[in-house]
């Protein structure tokens, strides 16, 4: 991280000059003022003396080394102001994409715990799922137990009334037969109405016979003859078979036909009685 207290430079060395320099140089001219009237009062004592060299090109020599270094001190000065500034504006840079790295840490962070929150959740809702399905498979294995119970008391079931079925059948068969005996018995009882019919026609027939015999004088001939037609009407009535069905209907109709039968013979019987008590 930035800490600028650390990285300032408090205590840089100048490379330009000062007044230490200064006296060094007005020293240095002094000695050689001093040097060069040494050397006239000499030269005057003795003219033979030879003269030294000049040290202008040393003193070039050191002015090129101190404007070179007062020049490289001025160059290392911008430098290291640059360095400085390149220095500050990298620690900025770095402390800018630390915050926003900071950010998206955060960031990062939060999308994590979310995304923990909704697999947990979504965990959650699995699980239940899952249970869920369990429940409806273990109601399943029920249902499926059930129904295989089921369809074994079906299939059983099934036999008893296939049974039954037969059985029914035999009986409708039977039904059938008893239907038929009872058509047959129906078509002779009509076949026996008929008859009876005739014979109640007979009988009415008779009893204006035996009226009309009443108002005859000697009907003994015409007595004896409808007297046989008697017998044979009531041989025929008793000797006639009866259908096995008990039908009210046709008991009446016999009754009714013996009664009258009966009612004439009795007719007869006083008809006789009477042409008997004639003289």
């Amino acid at each position: 991280m930035r800490n600028d207290t650390l990285d300032e430079l408090d205590s840089l060395p100048s490379l330009t000059t000062d007044a230490r320099d200064h006296s060094f140089a007005g020293k240095a001219g002094l000695h050689e003022h001093d040097y060069a009237a040494d050397a006239r009062h000499s030269g005057r004592a003795a003219p033979a003396v030879v003269k030294s060299a000049s040290t202008g090109p040393l003193w070039a020599l050191v002015g090129a080394l101190v404007i070179a270094l007062g020049g490289l001190g001025w160059w290392s000065h911008q430098q290291i102001e640059l360095m400085s500034q390149q220095l500050v504006a990298t620690q900025e840079s770095f402390a800018r994409i630390s915050e926003e790295a900071a950010g998206r840490i955060q960031d990062i962070s939060g999308k994590v715990v979310a995304t923990e929150s909704n697999v947990t959740t979504g965990s959650e809702a699995l699980r239940l799922q899952v249970k869920q399905l369990g429940g409806k498979l273990a109601e399943l294995n029920r249902q499926m137990q059930s129904l295989t119970s089921q369809q074994g008391g079906s299939g059983k079931r099934f036999e008893q009334l296939s049974g039954d079925l037969k059985a029914q059948q035999e009986v409708a068969g039977k039904l059938d037969a008893k239907l038929q005996s009872l058509a047959n018995e129906q078509s002779a009882l009509k076949s026996a109405q008929g008859e009876q019919g005739k014979l109640a026609a007979q009988l009415k027939a008779l009893d204006g016979e035996i009226a009309a015999l009443q108002k005859q004088g000697n009907p003994n001939a015409a007595i004896d003859r409808l007297e046989q037609d008697l017998l044979v009407l009531r041989s025929e009535q008793d000797n006639r078979p009866a259908p096995s069905t008990n039908t009210a209907e046709f008991d009446a109709f016999r009754a009714q036909t013996t009664r009258n039968i009966s009612a004439l013979q009795a007719q007869m019987q006083n008809l006789q009685q009477q042409l008997s008590a004639r003289p």
